[in-house]
């Protein structure tokens, strides 16, 4: 079992730019290597501030030359949107850039003004994504390939460029949607479920859901790699907590405002309109591991012993939360509530091994 470190690159104000937004998530996977995450995973998103990274493979690319240990993921690439050659191109080439260390997450988005714009819909981006994963299966580890789809072809051709990981990258799958993660079961590929505001017991039934696909698709519970994705953050202080508690409800307000099918800016960012029935700031502080890090490191002991996840995603920093707190969290985390947990577990990287985390690689098929 292990952890990662999640980068979106919100813009909450105005005067946070892009070069600013991309040099603090820089210093941030810096850092988290140090503390001893075993990943740090790159979101994608399209016109809007919700998120500013519109390639994770850049983001991942960027971040290889100032590490060498930590697992840089995609988290994740919206298949439907990309052209076919081009996506495995860049994949196998950004493979090599980090020696090996990608992590290939995919999944079919859910804003439907960011897909309307590469013309897809969310009705057909999972069909488009089951094709695209096939191009990739077959793409990255054959040295001639060729494809005929409903929504893509590729001709017969060459490979002239190869993944370091073989046959390919593990692949990863995020996100709630039934088909995919019914493909994921018979692929055996990890899912991530993301519960960013909501309590442990949500991550249980969000558990229990993945399994029932996995038993509906003929596949032994025993071997589902599950991960979680949550927000974090290690602090003595019950205003510092309550200030990133603001913040990441505002990313909360704006995922729902873009599900929503809307996409009005407001001098360039999002209205922040409150959602129905959402968390108070003192509900998501209670539901996340926020908190000294002794309540960081009691809340994840019990997610991981009800939910069994082999890694999980966390997110220091949302919105214009200030990067010296951000940077503060990661390195309490690492120095303070690792040990903690690992007190009670035992070591992190015995823990669950049949399942396989990050760090073993198992992801690999």
């Amino acid at each position: 079992m292990d952890f990662g470190l999640f980068s979106l690159c919100n813009r909450r104000e105005t005067g946070q730019t892009t070069a600013q937004l991309i040099a603090e998530s820089r210093e941030r996977v810096v850092l988290a290597e140090q503390a001893g995450f075993a990943a740090a995973w790159f979101a994608e998103h399209h016109f809007s501030n919700y998120s500013l990274i519109p390639s994770p493979l850049m983001m991942v690319a960027h971040c290889a030359a100032v590490t060498t240990r930590i697992r840089l993921a995609t988290g994740i690439v919206i298949a439907s949107i990309y052209q076919p050659a081009r996506l495995l191109s860049e994949v196998a080439f950004v493979d090599a850039m980090t020696e090996g260390r990608l992590i290939l997450g995919v999944g079919s988005g859910y804003q439907p003004h960011e897909l309307t714009r590469f013309q897809a819909t969310v009705d057909e981006s999972p069909d488009m994504t089951e094709e695209m994963l096939d191009i990739l299966e077959g793409g990255l580890s054959q040295d001639v390939f060729a494809y005929e789809g409903k929504h893509f072809s590729f001709p017969h051709t060459h490979m002239a460029l190869s993944p370091v990981q073989t046959p390919y990258p593990p692949i990863w799958f995020a996100g709630g949607n039934e088909q995919l993660l019914r493909r994921a079961a018979r692929k055996n590929y990890p899912v991530i479920v993301s519960n960013l505001v909501h309590s442990i017991d949500q991550v249980v039934e969000s558990r229990q859901r993945v399994e029932t696909l996995w038993e509906d698709e003929g596949q032994d519970t025993a071997t589902l790699r599950f991960a979680s994705h949550r927000f974090c953050q290690v602090t003595d202080s019950k205003d510092v907590a309550l200030e990133y508690a603001d913040h990441c409800r505002s990313q909360y307000r704006l995922s729902r405002y873009l599900r929503g099918r809307q996409e009005e800016l407001a001098g360039g960012l999002l209205p922040e309109i409150p959602a129905s029935h959402e968390p108070s700031l003192e509900d998501i502080i209670d539901n996340s591991p926020i908190g000294d890090a002794e309540t960081v490191a009691e809340k994840l002991v019990e997610e991981i012993r009800r939910a069994a996840p082999m890694h999980c995603v966390i997110y220091m920093n949302a919105g214009a939360f200030e990067q010296n707190k951000a940077l503060h969290s990661i390195e309490r985390f690492g120095a303070e509530v690792l040990p903690l947990i690992e007190k009670e577990l035992g070591p992190l990287d015995q823990f669950g091994q049949s399942s396989g985390a990050v760090t073993t690689n198992a992801a690999t098929e």
